[in-house]
């Protein structure tokens, strides 16, 4: 429990006015890494390069933010990334290859879920004990679903990443071999 409490402090603190569905999604890409995003590879490079293509400057994220208790998963946030002049090849070429790796497993993801379930209830969440009751009891009964972020947190935060395997990330800035 304790990663899970650090993990969701420190995006509470970054990010005050999500949601329990944005956290939810923290936990699921926690557990159980990218392969939901099982399109094509052409696919995945077209919605990357569209994605580049309309960054704009919001909020300030780390350039590589782990997020699995062994620190291998990692949301990979593109304007700062982007910022710190790493290659946006190796990022799209560990994200698909993060995709196609099985990661995790939706047992853990339970788990997870619990531990948010406990935390509210020691008011270490913004949300209420029966809030998260409620919401966690949901996602359960429909199998532990893939969440987009909620309308809010995309409004305020603009979120803007991928979710990759750092064992796949090659960390080349521009000009560097």
């Amino acid at each position: 429990m304790k990663f899970i409490s650090n993990l969701t402090s420190q995006h509470i603190a970054r990010y005050p006015n999500l949601e329990l569905k944005d956290l939810y999604k923290l936990l699921h890409q926690s557990a159980l890494g990218a392969n939901h995003a099982n399109a094509t590879d052409d696919v995945l490079e077209k919605a990357f390069n569209l994605e580049l293509n309309n960054l704009t400057e919001t909020h300030v994220e780390p350039a590589i933010d782990p997020i699995s208790p062994d620190g291998k998963i990692a949301r990979i946030h593109l304007r700062s990334y982007l910022a710190q002049d790493y290659s946006k090849e190796n990022l799209l070429s560990a994200f698909i290859q993060t995709t196609k790796n099985e990661t995790g497993s939706r047992e853990k993801l339970k788990k997870f879920c619990s531990c948010l379930k406990d935390l509210s209830a020691a008011n270490q969440l913004p949300f209420s004990p029966e809030e998260t009751e409620i919401f966690v009891n949901d996602i359960e009964s429909k199998n532990y679903p893939i969440l987009r972020h909620s309308d809010g947190f995309k409004k305020e935060y603009e979120p803007s990443y991928r979710i990759v395997h750092l064992d796949f990330l090659q960390l080349t800035k521009l000009g560097n071999p």
